[in-house]
């Protein structure tokens, strides 16, 4: 869990949001490809047809709801681009979501552990490693007493939030299998952007709501 943690957001770092978003789209036919090579794991022919129009439609939604908003005669607006390094981390990142999404499925067969279980005996391990591996790979602020209370706040959420994500992670693994849970990953990226245009009253294109509608159709199926 802790590559799993660590190689998306370095890749975040290092690239675009556009290209860490369609990067992540490949983790769907990454863990059904690693399933099958694995432990011969196969999806019937429709549930494989369904992932085509899932991942191409949160593909078009991630492409063209990143795109920089078009230049004013006030002033330019700074693209981030990607580079090699966040290529790299990229990859590395959607093998490491893969396996780590496909070993939750195998050791709850092998163990016959309920979620809570295998999660129990899991993220101590991971926390722990993390702790070695933070120094090296985050910038601390000078002094922690000039941090803003509110930003402290935020840091709780995001935590809290992490957990809850990773507890659901092992129960829809669990129930459903790793594939499932990646496509349920899917519709995670579409309610973010949905959110996103209610929020920040961002113009929406006819592109990216065909995105949506073709992702969820998908999804659904």
């Amino acid at each position: 869990m802790a590559l799993n943690v660590i190689l998306p957001n370095l890749s975040l770092a290092f690239s675009s949001v556009t290209f860490y978003q369609l990067a992540r789209i490949l983790l769907t036919p990454t863990v059904a490809a690693m399933n099958f090579i694995l432990y011969r794991a196969t999806l019937p022919r429709n549930a494989l047809l369904a992932l085509i129009p899932a991942c191409l439609g949160v593909a078009t939604v991630s492409y063209y709801d990143s795109l920089p908003p078009a230049t004013t005669s006030t002033g330019t607006t700074a693209v981030t681009t990607t580079s090699p390094l966040g290529v790299l981390f990229a990859l590395l990142g959607v093998f490491a979501s893969s396996l780590y999404t496909i070993w939750i499925a195998a050791y709850h067969r092998r163990l016959n552990m309920s979620s809570m279980q295998l999660l129990l005996n899991q993220a101590p391990v991971a926390a722990i490693t993390l702790l070695y591996v933070i120094p090296f790979v985050d910038v601390f602020p000078p002094s922690f007493a000039a941090v803003p209370t509110a930003r402290w706040v935020l840091i709780l959420l995001s935590g809290l939030f992490a957990s809850l994500i990773n507890i659901s992670q092992f129960f829809i693994v669990a129930q459903t299998g790793p594939v499932s849970s990646t496509v349920v990953g899917h519709v995670k990226t579409c309610t973010i952007v949905t959110l996103g245009w209610m929020i920040s009253g961002r113009s929406v294109g006819d592109r990216s709501i065909l995105g949506v509608v073709v992702a969820l159709g998908g999804i659904i199926a």
